[in-house]
């Protein structure tokens, strides 16, 4: 039998998913920014008027519509695009009523008439008839106009750089609404989806901001028209009955003072900036000659915008200082003063016992060649700061951008009752990083820590309408967005590995993983993405007395391909023991002996690793929803919504059913995984027969789903996500309206928290490894032993034929708890009050709160017991592998189960005006309390661990807190619920536009001759503005605190100005440094920090202050244990960190031209005060670096615009 391409698949299930949606009733879909017109007809004594005409016209393609008042008195226009309109309302016995209107995206205008008696000839014209606050929606929402989109300083043209100016929201494209995680927010462009699946965020490039007319971002209240519990809906523009466009150029550089130094810029010019982003549009009616005339009927649109961006980003972080290439240690000091002790393994006895390096200096002929080219490859350090307390490289490395921006869109009336509209997006990306990028090359050809990524984005909208009859209408959205991104280094095409020495079994290309203490050497992987989504939507409005019932339904199937090349070219570490000191009675490694850097320089590698990659992910889901919502128009002041909505994400299947789980049940006695019901892991394609042998001799067994009684695809289907959405809005006076809601959502996890991980299931993946340290099955025989020939760089190897020997480690994969699988869920409600007080002028007061629960959320699992523990509940010390302290040594799992929570809760004042007389503003101030256990990013694969201060947090085991105490999951879940780090619990926003008061037709001379109008008329200004409070924020979790939050931390008034390490630093807490490492200081620095570490408030456990507590054996032997590892129960994000502010602002000059052209010149000062914002604390040392900035400098933008 023929079989269907993946793609041809995916549009075959599209159309049956069509067909099945087409047979159900239809409605109009708000997200795909379309908006309703409607309201009650009375007569002066309120009396309503049922059985008159109502008539609506856009003013700006005289596309036309009617209806008739119902028995209530009621009319409905539904699905109405945004625009410019006119409704007319007539009946013999009255004048006829009219008014103009601007329907925003997504809004619904309550417009109720009120006849006085005449004749219908008469026209009565009613101003401001379409009132400034909602007074019928139950919920929140924010609009951004085409001017405001146009004019308010944009940095960055970006349309998601305006999200940031809708209260409650936070991080732009990739936000967080109301504190909710990343994933939570639907994004949509003319309906169809515009989320990166795999992040969660917005796609990778934003539409085009000339393309966008509008924007609204529903922040809570949605109805269930709406699948998430917030939603960015961007309309597209549109062709009219007039022919308009433009042309643009957009240009910034770092000459002549366009762009401030940062602080890290203390000497010469700014980093290099030239940026020139250029583009034009237009649209009209189609006119194809004799051929065909679209004037009132076929419009047309197209967009297209490039930017190309050269520039240097600035790079602070360490390197090696030419001292320690040279092999000089004698500087290696720890931030605490403590000096670090490197040995010759070369003088290792028959005990274990070596020599030091004389001088802590290794000699120049024992300095292996790999580091000397490894040092020709690196960027030599900018500075004399001791890399091992501070940043001593700034540089500053070129990066490429170049991207391209192309939208046609055709609307066409098919008929008075048919409107269709097609729209195609494509954008593109290609970005090059030289440098800085997990690493500080010495140039771009040196490989590491360069960077590239190409994208490209297609989206598909097509929208059809259609009027049954007045009081029926429908709307259908077929679209897909279709999402390429390649990303990895500039190194891909070169076999470094084959360069350095290094183990290049399968013969890629590609920069190696290189660690050893600093982060100089690294890469990123090789990522391949393809994200399909194909959508189907289709619903029914229908009028029924005071009622508005909408109902229908949605299918979307998703095919998302994922590919990461996981160092296959290679992962390589030195972690210090060649040169390290032997602890016999410890088994372990002596504090502060031995030197990560100086078994590089040796050339004695400690791990060594080649990774057979398991290709592509074909992850596979459909959505399917169904729901049905009821406006009731109780009385002309009471508005209630009544809806539910249902959502159900199927199962993921993998396209070739390569998917191995491991069955949390039976993960603590097995070394087990599981593969989809009827699919044998030996009849997986792809997966070489060797590497299955290797893994069954390493002990790994597999069974199928149906075999151990998990769900056949390996997730549970949640199939219980009803969401009911409940509010109401009453209008206490004309001018005042008291609304709220309450409302559940749902939806899936970002691919990212899952995928990043698995990918490394066996026997799926095969890391062939090296590990001189497991020699003799010890775990420590290099802390014991000389090296061999063989253990040093161009010796050392990996084998990879065959069967091969996997280590006995524990093997590293994720666990996901499948039987219990669940979509996130949150709660959400807002109570507010809203009031215009001056014409066009309104102020909300709002309370908004939600819970977040079945959120993705990772726990230990299977984990080493903590040895102190281990130490005091056996009196014995551990013997070889630290493995055995785990339930099952086979395992090193990550866990994945649905028990995460958040919690937020919000109050929020905002003060709005409409462009009215020149004027538009929005001032607004927002209180947010989030609490969360989990809130990792969404482009962040989501490895939890235990001391995890920010979103990655995990739940520990009791066996991982000192004492091991007998704590249910719920409690130990309890440990990591703290506030949230990436929301501001104090944040003010404000923006503007004015028209200056001067030229013709404004205040002052406003009858000046056109010749001097043109210098001193047109002008306008604009401005965003921002102030936020600091962000919560944690003390290093291997840190212990001795002492309360008060004892701890400092006022503002007693945070010195300190000398130290090089720079000038402020003290914002008293943490674990060496102060009489300081050069000098505001006060008496020592009374704040003591120089004695065991009397510091903040310092690490022991004696030592090295994390390592004595215990007594059962033989009556002491024993130094680390604890370093251990949970720390001590507050976390308990302080705020600095805050911040910023103010952009605009200068605008319209010039009239002949024939209906104008031209715009704009000068944007992005930061015009140029006011740096501090950096956060170090969270060890609690010293805030005053030579760096966390924002960017003042930057002048000039561009120019052509209308017409």
């Amino acid at each position: 039998m023929r079989q269907l391409s993946t793609g041809r698949l995916l549009l075959l299930r599209v159309a049956i998913g069509l067909i099945a949606v087409l047979v159900l009733p239809h409605t109009v879909v708000a997200q795909t920014g379309s908006g309703v017109v409607t309201g009650v007809v009375q007569d002066v004594n309120e009396a309503v008027i049922p059985g008159l005409e109502v008539s609506l016209v856009n003013l700006d393609t005289n596309v036309s519509q009617a209806t008739v008042t119902n028995e209530v008195g009621l009319y409905y226009f539904g699905g109405i695009p945004r625009g410019n309109y006119r409704i007319s309302v007539q009946l013999e016995g009255f004048q006829t009523w009219t008014t103009n209107f601007e329907l925003q995206v997504g809004q619904t205008a309550s417009i109720s008439p009120t006849l006085e008696i005449g004749e219908i000839g008469e026209t009565l014209e009613v101003q401001g008839a379409a009132p400034l606050i909602n007074t019928e929606a139950m919920g929140e929402a924010d609009v951004r106009d085409f001017d405001r989109i146009q004019q308010l300083p944009l940095n960055g043209r970006s349309v998601a750089n305006l999200f940031n100016l809708t209260p409650g929201v936070e991080g732009g494209g990739n936000a967080r609404v109301l504190g909710q995680k990343v994933g939570s927010l639907q994004i949509t462009t003319d309906g169809i989806s515009s989320v990166d699946r795999f992040g969660g965020g917005m796609v990778r490039i934003p539409p085009a901001l000339d393309a966008i007319q509008e924007f609204r971002i529903d922040t809570v209240g949605a109805d269930a028209r709406y699948s998430r519990p917030a939603t960015v809906t961007l309309v597209t523009r549109s062709g009219t009955n007039e022919l308009h466009g433009s042309l643009f150029e957009v240009h910034r550089n770092n000459a002549g003072g366009l762009r401030a130094r940062r602080r890290e810029e203390s000497e010469g010019d700014a980093a290099k900036l030239i940026r020139n982003e250029f583009g034009a549009n237009g649209g009209g009616p189609v006119r194809l000659g004799p051929l065909y005339d679209g004037q009132d009927r076929t419009f047309w649109f197209a967009a297209f915008e490039g930017l190309r961006q050269r520039q240097e980003n600035l790079t602070v972080s360490s390197v090696p200082t030419d001292a320690m290439w040279n092999g000089d240690m004698s500087g290696l000091v720890d931030a605490q003063g403590n000096q670090i002790t490197i040995y010759d393994p070369l003088t290792t006895d028959e005990n274990g016992v070596r020599q030091p390096f004389p001088n802590n200096v290794i000699p120049r002929d024992r300095i292996h060649p790999f580091a000397q080219q490894l040092q020709g490859l690196t960027h030599p350090a900018t500075n004399d700061i001791n890399p091992l307390v501070g940043n001593n490289l700034e540089t500053a490395y070129p990066v490429k951008n170049d991207e391209n921006k192309l939208t046609l869109k055709v609307d066409h009336v098919l008929s008075p009752i048919d409107h269709l509209s097609v729209r195609w997006s494509r954008d593109t990306r290609e970005n090059r990083t030289e440098g800085g990028r997990f690493g500080s090359p010495a140039n771009a050809e040196a490989g590491l820590g360069t960077g590239r990524q190409d994208v490209e984005i297609n989206n598909v909208s097509v929208n059809y309408r259609r009027t049954f009859a007045p009081t029926l209408l429908s709307e259908v959205l077929v679209g897909v967005n279709r999402s390429n991104n390649s990303s990895g280094t500039l190194a891909d095409a070169t076999p470094f590995a084959n360069e350095l020495g290094l183990p290049n079994p399968f013969g890629v290309t590609g920069w190696p993983t290189l660690s050893a203490e600093f982060p100089a050497w690294d890469a990123d992987n090789r990522n391949d993405q393809a994200l399909t989504r194909g959508t189907v939507e289709g619903n029914l409005t229908w009028i029924k007395g005071d009622h508005a019932i909408q109902f229908g339904g949605a299918f979307s199937r998703e095919h998302n391909n994922v590919r990461e090349l996981q160092q296959a070219q290679g992962s390589h570490s030195w972690n210090g023991d060649w040169t390290g000191l032997y602890d016999p009675i410890g088994d372990q490694r002596v504090s502060r002996t031995g030197h990560e850097f100086a078994d590089m320089l040796l050339g004695t590698p400690s791990f060594l690793s080649n990774q057979f990659n398991r290709g592509f992910f074909y992850l596979r889901n459909s959505e399917l929803a169904f729901y049905v919502q009821d406006k009731w128009t109780v009385t002309p002041r009471l508005t209630l919504h009544l809806g539910l909505r249902w959502e159900k994400w199927t199962p993921f299947t993998e396209g070739q059913n390569r998917l191995a789980a491991i069955d949390p049940d039976t993960a603590l006695d097995s070394f087990q995984v599981v593969t989809a019901t009827g699919h044998d892991m030996r009849s997986l394609p792809g997966v070489p027969p060797a590497a299955l042998d290797s893994w069954e001799v390493r002990g790994l067994s597999w069974v199928t789903a149906d075999q151990v009684g998990m769900p056949d695809s390996l997730f549970a289907a949640d199939n219980n996500n009803f969401g009911p959405r409940v509010g109401a809005a009453f209008r206490l006076t004309d001018r005042t309206v008291l609304r709220g809601s309450y409302g559940e959502y749902f939806w899936p996890m970002p691919l990212s928290q899952i995928l990043q991980t698995s990918r490394i299931n066996p026997p799926l993946n095969l890391r062939f490894t090296t590990q001189p340290n497991l020699t003799d099955g010890s775990g420590t025989w290099t802390l014991r032993n000389q090296p061999n020939p063989d253990n040093f760089v161009g010796r050392a190897d990996v084998a990879t034929e065959g069967i091969v020997d996997i280590t006995s480690n524990a093997a590293q994969a994720l666990v996901w708890d499948a039987r219990n699988w669940q979509d996130a869920r949150s709660q959400a409600w807002n109570v507010t009050i809203e009031h215009e007080f001056i014409k066009e002028t309104a102020v909300r007061l709002s309370y908004l709160g939600n819970h977040g629960s079945n959120l993705e959320q990772r726990a230990s699992f299977n984990s080493q017991e903590l040895e102190f523990n281990f130490i005091e509940r056996t009196g014995e010390p551990v013997v070889g592998q630290r493995d055995v302290l785990r339930a099952n040594p086979d395992w090193n799992p990550h866990y994945l189960n649905r028990t995460g929570r958040s919690n937020t809760h919000s109050a929020q004042v905002e003060v709005a005006r409409r462009f009215t007389d020149g004027l538009a503003f929005q001032w607004f101030y927002t209180y947010s309390r989030q609490r969360t256990t989990t809130d990792a990013d969404g482009f962040n694969p989501g490895n939890g661990t235990i001391n995890n201060t920010a979103g990655n947090r995990a739940v520990p085991e009791n066996h991982q807190i000192l004492g091991n105490p007998s704590l249910s999951y719920d409690d130990r879940l309890d440990l990591i619920y703290f506030n949230g780090t990436n929301v501001p619990p104090h944040r003010i926003g404000y923006n503007a536009l004015v028209d200056l008061p001067f030229g013709r037709g404004r205040r002052w001379a406003g009858d000046v001759a056109p010749w001097l109008n043109q210098l001193i008329g047109g002008w306008q200004v604009a401005l965003i503005g921002d102030w936020r409070s600091g962000f919560w924020s944690s003390i290093d979790p291997s840190r212990r605190q001795f002492g309360s939050p008060d004892e701890i931390l400092l006022d503002e008034d007693d945070r010195m100005i300190v000398d130290i390490f090089g720079r000038e630093q402020r003290l914002w807490f008293r943490g674990d440094f060496d102060p009489n490492e300081a050069i000098s200081a505001g006060g008496d620095l020592a009374a704040l920090v003591n120089p004695d570490c065991t009397q510091r408030v903040v310092r690490q456990l022991g004696p030592s202050c090295d994390n390592q507590l004595p215990q007594e054996l059962s033989d009556g032997t002491i024993r130094l244990t680390p604890v370093g590892d251990a949970f720390n129960t001590d507050p976390r994000a308990f302080f705020l960190g600095p805050g911040a502010w910023n103010l952009d602002f605009s200068l605008f000059k319209h010039f009239s031209l002949s024939n209906g052209m104008s031209l715009r010149f704009t000068a944007d000062f992005f930061n015009v005060f140029n006011h740096p914002n501090d950096v956060a604390p170090d969270s060890v040392t609690g010293l805030q670096d005053l030579s760096q900035q966390d924002n960017e400098p003042r930057t002048i933008q000039l561009s120019l615009r052509l209308n017409w």
